[in-house]
C-alpha cells in the first residue's frame, strides 16, 4: 500500500515506498519465472482432460519435447512478469501536496492544480475527485491508499475536503437514451460513451466525459449506467469540518 512521507513541513508526498516498489519489482518477474518454468507440465497434464479449454494450443505445447521448450517458456514468464511490474509502477498514483498546489503524477503526464482552483475532495469508491469551482471535474484518479491517509493530507494543509463524498450527489440524474433535457449532441456522445464502456475502452470513455464537461454536463459511472448533473450554474460548495 502507499504510505505518506513527509518531506518537510510544507510539501507531503503520497507514494510507493522503497519496500513496496522492491516487492512490485521482484514479486510478478519472480512468478512469471516459476509459472513459465512449469508451463510445458500443465500443458502436458491440462491436454489429457477432454472438457479443460484451449485443448489445440494445449495440445500443441504437450506435443513439444525437449529441454528448450522449458527454456524458452520460463524466459518469455520472466519478462512478462517484468513487464507488469513495469506497468504497475507506471500505472501508480503519486500525489504531491503543499499549501497552494496539488500534484498528481501518473504514467508520463503530471497534473497540477493551484489551491484557489479547487472547491471540493473525497474519495468515490477507488478515485480521488478534486472539484472545480462551478462543480466541474478537475482530476479522477485511482489511488492505492487509505481513504483517511489521503484526507487528512488534504486537511492538514488546509484543502477543502468533503467527508460525505460528492456535494453535488443529490443532483445526479441517470442518463436514459433520448432524454429530453439534454440536447441531441449530448446524448449522441453520450450514446457513444456508453458503447465505450461496454468495450471496456477506459481512455475513450474518459476523453468523452471531459468533452461532456465542455458542453456543459459532468457525468460519472455507477455500474452499468451513467449519470449525469448540469454545470450550467456556479454552486456553492462547502465542506465539512473535521
Amino acid at each position: 500500500m502507499f504510505k505518506s512521507q513527509q518531506s518537510n513541513k510544507h510539501i507531503t508526498v503520497i507514494g510507493l515506498t522503497l519496500f513496496e516498489r522492491i516487492f512490485v519489482l521482484i514479486t510478478p518477474p519472480v512468478v512469471g519465472l516459476i509459472a513459465g518454468y512449469f508451463l510445458p507440465s500443465i500443458a502436458d497434464w491440462a491436454a489429457g482432460l477432454p472438457w479443460f479449454p484451449f485443448q489445440g494450443p494445449l495440445k500443441l505445447v504437450a506435443s513439444i519435447q525437449g529441454m528448450w521448450l522449458t527454456i524458452v517458456t520460463t524466459i518469455l514468464g520472466l519478462i512478462a512478469g517484468m513487464w507488469l511490474s513495469a506497468e504497475a509502477i507506471k500505472n501508480s498514483l503519486f500525489i504531491t501536496v503543499s499549501d497552494d498546489e496539488v500534484k498528481l503524477k501518473i504514467k508520463d503526464s503530471t497534473q497540477r492544480y493551484s489551491r484557489s482552483d479547487i472547491a471540493s475532495m473525497f474519495i468515490d469508491g477507488k478515485k480521488l475527485i478534486l472539484l472545480g469551482n462551478t462543480g466541474q471535474e478537475l482530476a479522477s484518479e485511482l489511488y492505492e491508499s487509505t481513504p483517511a491517509k489521503i484526507a487528512d493530507t488534504f486537511v492538514k494543509h488546509g484543502y477543502p475536503w468533503s467527508f460525505n463524498g460528492d456535494p453535488y450527489e443529490a443532483e445526479y440524474r441517470l442518463w436514459v437514451d433520448h432524454t429530453p433535457d439534454l440536447s441531441p449532441a449530448l446524448n449522441a456522445l453520450l450514446r457513444v460513451r456508453e458503447q465505450a464502456l461496454q468495450n471496456k475502452d477506459v481512455e475513450s470513455a474518459k476523453e468523452m466525459q471531459c468533452e461532456a464537461s465542455k458542453l456543459g454536463i459532468m457525468v460519472r459511472d455507477r455500474g452499468k449506467f451513467q449519470y449525469w448533473r448540469n454545470l450550467d450554474k456556479v454552486n456553492e460548495v462547502g465542506h465539512d469540518e473535521k
